[in-house]
């Protein structure tokens, strides 16, 4: 603007007139003349304005300080010419700029509005303190608030926008009622858009040079928005006045963040300067409240992780630690919802652990939908948290989650040592990224779930052990103290049942012939299955049958899948899952130990298998005691028999001889006796009286002889002649014989069967053990009684059965201990030969003998005869 003179002579007033600037001539501080620009400008006519002090039309401070300067000025100081003032307008208050001319007697004044400059200047200075104030904030919110907030109250339109994809999002946003007319008022005030828009000319130059100035908002804006809001934006603005609109890039951390676009109609480009100082104080304060916040964030996350390392390790057991621990989670991250996931012992099975902010009784339900959407393995593979949005999950598990409500979903992997020990799953029902932070910290914080749930695991691995080893302990004793087979299978399948904890516990046996497995001891609850067969070829047969040619643990996980399984013994046992383990001694397999899960399909691990194989080497080992001591037991036995037969070998040898010597001592005289007996007999007649004395030294040699003929027989016995004979009419002749030596009235009874096959035996001596077991009876009842005799055979069975039963007194356990002996009786006339006699005949014909006798009750004698093979297979067939 060019300058005013610094006086007017001889200048008429009307040359005034045409002039755009405001001009006054005072005369005695008085309005003399106005021209039309001012008297516009004042919005006051002409008339009312004329001889009115100058001062009226001035503010107060404004009137006193022009009255100041007038008075310096008549005094003759220097005085500036042009100054600024504020006048009253019908408008209101207005910011003037006043240049002072003097004209003679008179004082013309030129008035220039400086509202816009002045508001300019307030502005960028209200701008300028704004800006210094913001390094005091701590928080990037604080930081954008009080930005937000410090530009409505100095009346500046404002927009806040970022890059987003290949567009700019439009944020927070002030628009001055000022900026638009009364009929697009909706567009004015503060609002949070949240639009993409296009990238406009303006936009490009910020982002790409840091700052630029544009006079054409509305078309800027425009180009922004798209469809109707564009163009009524467009033309709003355009009707207010074309507000022109400065931007600057915000940089935090040296690098760009957003953009701050400021608008208003007095904006012109040499206020870029001041809006870039700006920005970058912007920037600054961010920067700062970024550190400060990362700091503190650092320091809370660091508090967290400690408390949480505190609570871990004073947690009794892991699920005490579960609620604390999350809950540090959600204070830390303002989550929603945290969801403890472990994997389940024995199955390939996720179980809901804890969870908190869950709908309660969906917790098993998200169990089986996690491990449908496999994000929880995805996370053990890759190590770190995976971060989901809620529409990328699998179906299932997406239709769950938008159901309650969640948008964000982060998987933590819990792993020890690179093995996975669970998931910990965050919620969020907003859709919110994590900061690098924030993913450090909760990937630190599941690494005190996992150890937690370790060192827990451990702790039960340690006691499980120590347990184990004592059931253990306690096994070894148990089969340790006794070696009775039935015992030591007792032992085995109870100690089997807890150790790996099923229901049920089976010990099997193979029988003599190698062919054929038997269950020999069953703890649970089948005891039915006590005694039950399976074949033991082919291998294929049997689960037992495997484990028992192989070697080598047999597991079945679910009974009702495995081809391997037998339908009917999985049926009759209830089974769901079996452990079957071989018990083999010395790489020989000797039996099979069978562990029945009933409840559900199940797989038993490997440190399950280790403590049932332990178990079944134990029993293993005692069997093959037991057998050994068995057999050392029938060692013994067989030595003692053996070394008692050699005893009464050599006895009856000695017996022998004995027996010969005494038979040619005594039957020499003898001869002579029955030949001088027979002679006396001749001579004296049957009448004579010494009759009787001759009888009686005759049946005396006569007795003499048959215990020398029954002691040559027993002491040198003849070698049997077997063959086939029918034993039903020797047991009627010996009865018959019997009952001629009979004291008193014997009644018989016979039960002589003629089915009864036919047995191989030498008939002369089973005659002589047939009449002795019947003499024996006959003489056992002096004063008569019943003699019952029987030959019977058993369908199927490979014997016969003889029984000679008496009525008599019955014989004392004293006496029975010792009725087979030789030379032992009770009979007053007896040699005691007869019982043995009879013991000895059977025995050499591989039978037996028994005697069932009570005092008081009779006496009943046994003899088991076997039948030959022929004989003993018909007898089966016939059986069968």
């Amino acid at each position: 603007m060019t300058a005013a003179p610094t006086h007017l002579q001889h200048v008429p007033y009307s040359a005034f007139d045409a002039m755009p600037v405001g001009v006054c001539v005072i005369r005695d501080l008085r309005f003399v003349y106005l021209n039309d620009s001012l008297v516009t400008f004042l919005g006051r006519s002409r008339e009312a304005l004329v001889g009115q002090p100058f001062v009226s039309a001035l503010e107060e401070d404004s009137a006193a300080e022009l009255a100041g300067r007038h008075a310096r000025r008549m005094r003759g100081e220097h005085v500036p010419t042009t100054y600024e003032a504020t006048v009253r307008t019908a408008a209101g208050d207005r910011r003037t700029e006043m240049t002072v001319i003097p004209s003679g007697q008179d004082w013309v004044v030129m008035v220039r509005d400086a509202t816009s400059r002045s508001l300019r200047r307030g502005v960028l200075h209200r701008l300028a303190e704004l800006g210094a104030g913001l390094p005091s904030l701590r928080t990037e919110g604080e930081v954008l608030r009080r930005v937000f907030s410090g530009l409505e109250e100095v009346g500046l339109g404002f927009a806040w926008l970022s890059v987003e994809g290949a567009g700019v999002r439009l944020g927070q946003t002030f628009v001055p009622p000022g900026m638009v007319l009364p009929e697009a008022r909706a567009l004015s005030g503060r609002w949070v858009r949240d639009v993409v828009g296009q990238w406009t000319p303006l936009l490009q130059r910020v982002w790409r040079e840091g700052g630029a100035y544009s006079a054409e908002l509305p078309q800027e804006a425009s180009h922004f928005l798209d469809g109707a809001l564009a163009d009524e934006v467009r033309v709003g603005l355009q009707r207010a006045g074309q507000p022109h609109v400065i931007a600057v890039r915000i940089d935090v951390e040296g690098q760009p963040r957003a953009m701050l676009a400021l608008g208003a109609d007095w904006l012109r480009e040499e206020e870029l300067p001041s809006v870039r100082l700006f920005g970058a104080q912007v920037s600054a304060a961010l920067d700062a409240a970024l550190t400060i916040s990362r700091l503190s964030a650092q320091n809370t996350a660091l508090a967290a992780l400690n408390r949480l390392a505190s609570e871990a390790a004073s947690a009794p057991h892991p699920r005490a630690f579960f609620g604390p621990g999350t809950a540090e989670i959600v204070d830390l991250l303002g989550c929603d919802a945290v969801a403890l996931l472990l994997p389940v012992e024995s199955a390939h099975e996720l179980e809901m652990a804890y969870a908190r902010g869950l709908e309660d009784g969906s917790e098993e339900h998200f169990a089986h939908l996690w491990q449908a959407g496999g994000l929880c393995a995805q996370a053990q593979r890759e190590g770190t948290p995976l971060e989901r949005d809620a529409r990328s999950c699998h179906p299932l598990l997406r239709e769950e989650l938008e159901r309650q409500g969640f948008h964000t979903v982060v998987v933590v992997p819990l792993r020890v040592r690179s093995r996975g020990v669970g998931t910990l799953t965050v919620l969020f029902r907003e859709r919110r990224p994590l900061t690098p932070l924030e993913r450090e910290t909760l990937q630190a914080m599941g690494s005190h779930f996992a150890a937690a749930i370790e060192s827990h695991r451990l702790l039960h691995e340690l006691r499980g052990r120590a347990e184990d080893l004592a059931l253990l302990h306690e096994v070894a004793k148990a089969l340790a103290a006794t070696l009775e087979l039935d015992k030591l299978l007792a032992t085995g399948v109870t100690s089997l049942s807890r150790i790996v904890d099923t229901p049920d516990a089976y010990a099997l046996l193979p029988d003599a012939s190698g062919e054929w497995l038997h269950v020999r001891s069953a703890t649970g609850g089948h005891p039915e299955l006590l005694g039950t067969s399976m074949p033991l070829l082919p291998a294929y047969t049997s689960l037992a049958a495997m484990a028992f040619h192989s070697r080598e643990a047999v597991l079945v996980e679910d009974a009702e899948a495995d081809l391997r399984v037998n339908p009917e013994l999985r049926r009759a046992a209830g089974a769901r899952a079996y452990l079957v383990l071989p018990l083999v001694v010395h790489e020989r397999p000797v039996g099979v130990l069978i562990a029945v899960e009933t409840r559900w399909a199940r797989r038993f691990t490997p440190s399950e298998v280790e403590r049932a194989s332990a178990i079944a080497n134990q029993l293993a080992l005692a069997r093959e005691g037991a057998r050994l001591v068995e057999d050392l037991k029938a060692s013994y036995v067989e030595l003692a028999r053996t070394q008692a037969q050699l005893v009464r070998r050599e006895r009856l040898a000695a017996l022998g001889e004995l027996s010969a010597v005494v038979a040619h001592e005594v039957r020499n005289p003898l001869g002579a006796i029955f030949n001088s007996v027979a002679s006396i007999r001749r001579i004296i007649g049957p009448d004579s009286p010494a009759l009787p004395l001759v009888d009686i030294v005759g049946e005396e040699a006569d007795r003499l002889n048959r215990i020398v003929a029954d002691l040559l027989t027993f002491a040198r016995p003849p070698a049997p002649h077997p063959y086939a004979v029918p034993l039903s009419p020797l047991v009627e002749d010996a009865v018959r014989g019997a009952l001629a030596e009979a004291a008193g009235k014997v009644r018989v009874e016979l039960d002589l069967s003629d089915d009864v096959p036919a047995v191989t035996v030498d008939e002369r001596m089973m005659r002589q053990a047939f009449l002795n077991l019947a003499i024996n009876a006959v003489q056992a009842m002096p004063q008569g009684g019943m003699l019952r005799a029987s030959v019977r055979h058993q369908p199927g069975e490979p014997e016969v059965e003889v029984r000679f039963a008496d009525s008599g007194p019955g014989i004392s356990p004293e006496v029975r201990a010792r009725i087979f002996e030789p030379f032992f009786t009770t009979k007053a006339k007896g040699t005691g030969l007869g019982l043995a006699v009879v013991k000895r005949i059977i025995e050499s014909h591989q039978g037996r003998v028994s005697l069932e006798s009570q005092p008081g009750l009779g006496t009943t004698f046994r003899l088991y005869l076997p039948l030959d093979a022929a004989a003993a297979q018909a007898a089966l067939l016939e059986g069968t």
